[in-house]
């Protein structure tokens, strides 16, 4: 993990002149390429997750989450993952579980697709055994993460990153669990962009998923990073991919594609085109130093 993925130590990539207006341009072009045709009407300014355009292109579904025992596992585990790096694993496992526990619980009670209505619903021997479940992997996942404390270390957690796209058509939206970054600011790549999967894994959903939230990092931040991961909590692999500017300009081109395909069905399906789809409303912390 330090060596491999962290890469503590080691001289980060020269970031290429002009990279972030090439992707920018990119994804604009593709879009209006893709949209060419389509019949007029009011502006779209719409808030558009990745996740929702990788899902729905590899795999058919919507990216919509439906709530049930595996979906909650999944969120209390990627978020209990999260807490414990951005603590440095300072607390005990079944404390940081049960507080993230509590968040879920009082996020949109009210809301009948939410998280926490099913959460609120299960019976309590139900809601104990997903707790006693994750706290086991979390125990796991601790030998594997190690604790960061450097106070120079910049770790933002589950940060709602948005940028505007396609000459302010619409904004693109990500929320990667975990960002390591430096405060340093110079002409290297300096950011580990890292997404966590719990469920079963879908490699290319995966990997596209990953490369599409570096994507919204770099055009939020105005620099890639150096670095994006697949983290599946469950068996501890890691999926890492160094920074490549080719993978990004082919990612950027996809999807200024799907968008274009996702507003379009959208808008024949007669939804709002104003509503941000985004399930997750919860905040995020940064700890270390300021970027």
């Amino acid at each position: 993990m330090v060596d491999e993925v962290l890469g503590w130590g080691r001289p980060r990539p020269v970031v290429p002149s002009g990279l972030v207006d090439e992707l920018r341009g990119g994804f604009d072009a593709a879009f209006g390429a893709a949209r060419r045709g389509a019949p007029d009407g009011p502006p779209i300014r719409r808030t558009v997750p990745v996740r929702a355009l990788v899902a729905g292109a590899t795999s058919g579904s919507t990216g919509t989450i439906t709530p049930d025992r595996d979906t909650l596992r999944g969120i209390l585990l990627a978020r209990s993952f999260a807490r414990d790096v951005e603590l440095g694993q300072t607390g005990e496992p079944e404390d940081v579980v049960a507080a993230v526990a509590g968040e879920v619980a009082a996020e949109r009670p009210a809301d009948p697709g939410s998280a926490s209505m099913w959460w609120n619903a299960a019976p309590r021997p139900s809601r104990d055994d997903i707790v006693a479940e994750v706290v086991g992997v979390m125990a796991d996942l601790r030998s594997l993460w190690p604790p960061l404390t450097d106070a120079h270390l910049a770790v933002a957690v589950r940060r709602q990153l948005r940028t505007p796209a396609a000459g302010q058509a619409l904004v693109l939206s990500a929320r990667p669990d975990v960002v390591l970054d430096s405060p340093r600011r110079d002409e290297r790549a300096r950011a580990l962009v890292v997404v966590t999967r719990s469920g079963m894994p879908r490699p290319t959903e995966d990997r596209a998923l990953a490369r599409a939230t570096a994507l919204v990092q770099t055009l939020a931040d105005g620099r890639p990073p150096f670095r994006w991961v697949v983290l599946h909590l469950t068996d501890g692999r890691l999926e890492p991919e160094d920074l490549d500017p080719e993978v990004l300009l082919t990612t950027a081109a996809e999807l200024g594609r799907r968008a274009a395909r996702y507003l379009a069905k959208d808008s024949s399906a007669g939804r709002s085109t104003a509503a941000d789809p985004e399930p997750d409303r919860s905040t995020s912390r940064v700890r270390g130093g300021a970027g």
